[in-house]
Order: structure tokens, then C-alpha cells, then sequence
């Protein structure tokens, strides 16, 4: 009884701000209450399961210093994807997150840094990194509590182990794991099974 409330409460949210963003698919759902920004550049696809308090937001500028990148789409989320709960997904120029991608909660996604490189200036007059990307491709599960950062792609059907930080690329078919990640596992074709690195 309790769960189909909330699943109520979550389509009325869903009807009040789908409206929002670039492109809302169907059987898509955002729970309350979702820190939004700038929904104009953001795409979600087909039953798409975005949990409650998750900042899903696109940085137009920081401060009075504005960002530069000309896509029109800045995060764009694919098919049968599940977010978890308090997840952060922060763009300013292109995140995109492929299909049956599983997001545990409190997972953090940016493509960009805050500036900090000059010194006589406080952080809050810095600009933001720019051109950076996330790529994470088809069927990858994402950890409780790990991080994303900016210039990294994740291949299809690999495993980011929970509270792991992500600064490089992981290849197809992997496990990482660790801050910064390493691969752990990796799925051998010819034994058809995941193997210890």
C-alpha cells in the first residue's frame, strides 16, 4: 500500500516538471523532490527511474562567468535506466549515460571541474573547467557513493565497485574498484567467466 502511494506521489511530481526538460520518454519517472537546473539541456529516454533528492542540473554559468559549450543537449539519459536516490549529475557540455545503465544512490557524475588555478582570486570568480565529457555506455552498474569525473568513458557491461573514484577510462567488460579506480576483474570470453586481475 505504502509503496504504490509513493509511486502515486511520484507520477503527479513527474506531471508537474516533465514539461521542463529537452525530452521526457515514456513510463518515465522523477521522484520527489529533484534540484533541477536547466532542463532545456537535458534529454531522458524511455522508462527511466530517477529516485527522490536526487541535483540533476546543467551549468550555464558559475557566478556572472558563463560557460561556453554550444550543445544543445548537455545530459542525455538513454533507455530502462534507474538512478538511484540522492544521485548528483552535473553538466556544462556533454554527459551522456547509455541503456539498462543502473545508478546506485549517492553516485556523483560531472564533466567539469571549479576553477581554482589563480590564486589571487577567491573560488567563487573562478571560471568552471570546460570541454570535458562522460561517456557511460550500455549496461554498467555504477556503486553506491562513487564518483565519475570529468574526460572518462565507461565501457558497455562493466561494474564500478561502491565508494570507488573514477578518473580514467574502464574498459569494456571490466570491474574497477578503489580510489583511484583500478580494474580488479575482467570478463574472459574464452572461459566465460569474470576472472582476478
Amino acid at each position: 500500500m505504502f509503496y504504490k502511494l509513493v509511486r502515486a506521489i511520484g507520477h503527479l511530481y513527474t506531471a508537474l516538471v516533465k514539461h521542463s526538460f529537452n525530452s521526457f520518454g515514456k513510463h518515465s519517472i522523477i521522484k520527489p523532490f529533484a534540484n533541477l537546473a536547466n532542463c532545456q539541456h537535458i534529454k531522458v529516454g524511455n522508462y527511466v527511474n530517477i529516485g527522490s533528492s536526487c541535483r540533476i542540473t546543467v551549468s550555464n554559468s558559475f557566478g556572472k562567468i558563463k560557460c561556453h559549450s554550444k550543445n544543445k543537449n548537455k545530459i542525455k539519459i538513454g533507455n530502462h535506466v534507474d538512478i538511484g536516490n540522492g544521485t548528483f549529475i552535473s553538466s556544462n557540455n556533454d554527459i551522456k549515460i547509455g541503456n539498462h545503465v543502473i545508478i546506485a544512490p549517492y553516485v556523483f557524475i560531472s564533466d567539469h571541474d571549479h576553477g581554482f588555478y589563480d590564486i589571487n582570486k577567491n573560488l567563487h570568480q573562478q571560471a568552471l573547467s570546460e570541454g570535458g565529457s562522460v561517456k557511460i555506455e550500455d549496461n554498467v552498474f555504477l556503486g553506491v557513493k562513487s564518483s565519475i569525473l570529468k574526460n572518462v568513458t565507461i565501457g558497455t557491461h562493466s561494474v564500478v565497485a561502491a565508494n570507488s573514484v573514477v578518473i580514467k577510462d574502464v574498459p569494456s567488460y571490466s570491474v574497477v574498484a578503489g580510489n583511484p579506480a583500478q580494474i580488479i576483474k575482467r570478463y574472459n570470453f574464452k572461459k566465460k567467466k569474470w576472472l582476478k586481475v
